[in-house]
C-alpha cells in the first residue's frame, strides 16, 4: 500500500509539471518552469560562478559509540552532481522557431551563462524517436542554431561562447519510451 501511495504521488508530481532532475547529470526544467539564472551558472561551471557568494553545507554524523568526543563529525556535503541544464523548449510543428512561451526560460539561462564569466557553452538539440534519422538529425540541429541565435541576438552573449550540436534522437532522456514528449528537448553544458 506505502508503494502504490508513494508512486501516486511521484506521478502527480510528474503530471503537475515539477521540476525533475534526470540521470546522467541532466538538472531537466519542464515546460513553464524557469531555472534560477545562479543555479544555471552553477550546473554550467561545476559550482565555481566567481561573481556570487558560495555556500557550503556541512552534515552531522550520528555518534554511533558511547566514546567521548570533543565535537561533532563534521564533513562537507556533496556537491551537485548536474552538469547539464536541460529545457523542454517547445517549437512549432516541423519546425525550428521559438515559441514565445519559452521566451522566459531561455532568459534565465542567458542570463546564467553571463554569470559564468565567459565560460563556451554547447547547445544540444534532441527529438524523439518519431520521423527518419537523417531528419530527425536536421531539425535538432536546427533547434539548437535556433537557440543559439536567441541567446545572441536578445541578451547579446558572444557568438564564440556558442557551439551546437543535432543529436536527432540519439540520447533519448527517458530510454524506456523513445518516442516520449521528454525527449524532445534543448540542452545546455560547459564545452570540454
Amino acid at each position: 500500500m506505502n508503494d502504490k501511495r508513494h508512486a501516486l504521488c511521484l506521478a502527480s508530481l510528474l503530471l503537475a509539471g515539477a521540476h525533475q532532475v534526470q540521470a546522467g547529470g541532466v538538472r531537466m526544467y519542464q515546460s513553464g518552469e524557469i531555472p534560477q539564472a545562479g543555479e544555471v551558472a552553477d550546473i554550467l561551471t561545476g559550482g565555481a560562478v566567481m561573481n556570487r557568494p558560495k555556500m557550503r553545507g556541512i552534515s552531522l554524523d550520528s555518534v554511533r559509540e558511547p566514546a567521548v568526543q570533543k565535537g561533532p563529525n563534521l564533513e562537507k556535503v556533496a556537491q551537485p552532481t548536474d552538469t547539464v541544464v536541460g529545457l523542454a523548449v517547445k517549437f512549432a510543428f516541423n519546425s525550428a522557431q521559438i515559441l514565445p512561451e519559452n521566451e522566459p526560460q531561455l532568459d534565465a539561462v542567458a542570463q546564467g551563462i553571463k554569470m559564468t564569466d565567459g565560460i563556451r557553452v554547447v547547445v544540444e538539440g534532441h527529438t524523439d524517436a518519431y520521423g527518419p534519422e537523417a531528419y530527425n538529425d536536421r531539425l535538432s540541429r536546427e533547434r539548437a542554431e535556433a537557440v543559439k541565435h536567441y541567446l545572441i541576438s536578445k541578451h547579446g552573449i558572444s557568438a564564440s561562447l556558442l557551439t551546437v550540436e543535432g543529436l536527432g534522437s540519439k540520447a533519448p532522456i527517458n530510454a524506456s519510451d523513445p518516442y516520449a514528449a521528454e525527449n524532445r528537448r534543448v540542452q545546455l553544458r560547459a564545452a570540454n
